[in-house]
């Protein structure tokens, strides 16, 4: 009976064993999926920086579109102003997309034409976020009633959107010099 009893314990002994082995194998799988998926993002930063550029480019001329449509006054009267906010937004939207499609297709940017065109984004951008807040000043100061109050909303938050996309463009642009990284 007792070589049997040491048979079982051996058994148990072993099974105990491989179970330790698996839960160690697991938690080592769950290391490499954190540590892939960190490196990932580490490695493709600039890819999913210039989305999120593209979509904050999409919202301020989402945001600014309907009060520029809808005031008469500040086509007509700002039209440089009108002009430079809608260069810096929808110029960029197709610098962005132009750049995220060369990506995908694995074609190489020069890490100084891309940091170039972060710079000047980021600088026309602080641009449109001033002449957005002289804008909604002059064109809402004296404004009180409904109807038109969602208006200078959008502007708000396009002037919000514009300085955040602002702060976006230096940061990559500023990186990207250092790091020396083509896109």
């Amino acid at each position: 009976m007792s070589s049997e009893v040491k048979k079982a314990e051996e058994n148990k002994a072993i099974e105990i064993k491989e179970e330790d082995d698996v839960k160690e194998k697991d938690v080592e799988e769950v290391k490499e999926v954190e540590t892939s998926l960190g490196q990932k993002i580490k490695d493709q930063w600039q890819l999913i920086l210039k989305i999120i550029q593209l979509v904050f480019c999409c919202l301020c001329l989402g945001m600014y579109f309907p009060p520029a449509n809808q005031s008469a006054n500040l086509a007509k009267h700002h039209l440089e102003q009108v002009g430079l906010i809608f260069l810096a937004f929808i110029g960029y939207i197709l610098i962005n997309a132009v750049f995220i499609v060369s990506r995908c297709l694995k074609d190489k940017i020069p890490f100084r034409i891309s940091a170039l065109f972060s710079l000047i984004a980021a600088l026309l951008f602080f641009v449109s976020g001033i002449l957005l807040i002289v804008d909604r000043r002059d064109k809402f100061q004296g404004t009180h009633y409904e109807p038109h109050m969602y208006l200078a909303s959008m502007l708000s938050a396009a002037t919000v959107f514009s300085f955040v996309n602002a702060v976006l463009f230096a940061v990559d642009g500023v990186y990207t010099f250092i790091l020396k990284l083509d896109f």
